[in-house]
């Protein structure tokens, strides 16, 4: 299930991001151009460095420890079906490239 997705960007440093957003809606197979825009809009946030790179978690699992997983997850899920799945696909397709759609798990916090 390709839904939602979690998108790991890793900084310069060697930290790791992680992000929530729609699946395949940009390409259907081509994981390049939903990793091209979450690397371009993950500048908004605070990272706490420079992000260089993006890639598609292969499961929701592998975000699943970071700081607000559960709270963008739910932004996702309570979301209604659309009536029109094509409109829908299109109006996503240009709010995620807006920069909307794309929610960052947070910054993990050092415990120790």
């Amino acid at each position: 299930m390709d839904d939602v997705i979690a998108v790991k960007v890793t900084l310069a440093d060697g930290g790791e991001r992680y992000f929530l957003t729609w699946g395949r809606i940009q390409d259907p197979v081509d994981p390049g151009p939903v990793c091209a825009l979450v690397l371009r809009h993950a500048r908004q946030f605070s990272l706490g460095g420079q992000p260089v790179e993006a890639r598609i978690c292969a499961t929701l699992r592998e975000a699943a420890d970071a700081p607000y997983f559960y709270e963008s997850l739910l932004s996702f899920a309570r979301q209604p079906l659309p009536d029109d799945h094509d409109h829908w696909r299109t109006h996503i397709a240009e709010e995620m490239d807006l920069g909307h759609e794309i929610s960052y798990c947070g910054r993990p916090t050092d415990l120790a």
